[in-house]
């Protein structure tokens, strides 16, 4: 969440956060199934399609390695793409609703469209987020803490146990103390905050 963290005001902390759903990797999946029979026949035909699939499996991974979605105890900050970059950043004093679109697979594997509403006509439709229900129901409640002045809990660790760095083998963010990096796995040295 490099985006979200990068552009945080000071004393806003991050409530809650999510991604896109592992199903965008779907079509991909579909091209590889069909390209195995097709050895049989073909194996310089088959190889183009499992390239193509491949092609559709990167374009996966980059949409969800770039892609953001968080709620802060004063904003909604929304960021998909790497080089044409969407993002929303709505303060929660200007949310109308939060809209929950998920058809029967999206019910049984938890992923929707979510439609951000806000004063003004604002208007923003998200597709493929993993958990919505649970995305709306954290907007709701910060709005209500925002409303009502209470103090709002912080959904995981604090951001003073959350310090980060890259990895120096993948350049993915790692917590600082950690010893082994969560996306390459290779042993890393811990460095004290």
């Amino acid at each position: 969440m490099r985006y979200v963290t990068e552009n945080l005001m000071a004393g806003e902390r991050v409530m809650y956060q999510t991604r896109l759903h592992w199903s965008i990797y779907t079509l991909a999946v579909l091209v590889i199934l069909l390209a195995l029979p097709m050895f049989s026949i073909s194996t310089e035909f088959a190889t183009s399609i499992l390239v193509l699939a491949g092609l559709l499996g990167l374009n996966a991974t980059i949409s969800r390695a770039t892609s953001e979605f968080a709620i802060t105890n004063r904003r909604v900050i929304m960021k998909v793409g790497l080089v044409r970059r969407r993002s929303l950043d709505l303060n929660l004093s200007k949310v109308e609703t939060v809209n929950v679109d998920q058809g029967i697979v999206g019910r049984l594997l938890d992923f929707g469209t979510i439609t951000v509403i806000g004063t003004g006509g604002t208007r923003e439709r998200f597709k493929n987020i993993a958990d919505p229900m649970a995305f709306r129901l954290h907007v709701q409640e910060q709005i209500e803490n925002r409303v009502t002045g209470e103090q709002p809990a912080v959904v995981g660790p604090s951001p003073a146990a959350r310090t980060e760095r890259e990895c120096p083998y993948c350049a993915e963010r790692i917590l600082a103390k950690a010893r082994v990096c969560k996306h390459c796995g290779r042993d890393v040295e811990p460095v004290s905050a």
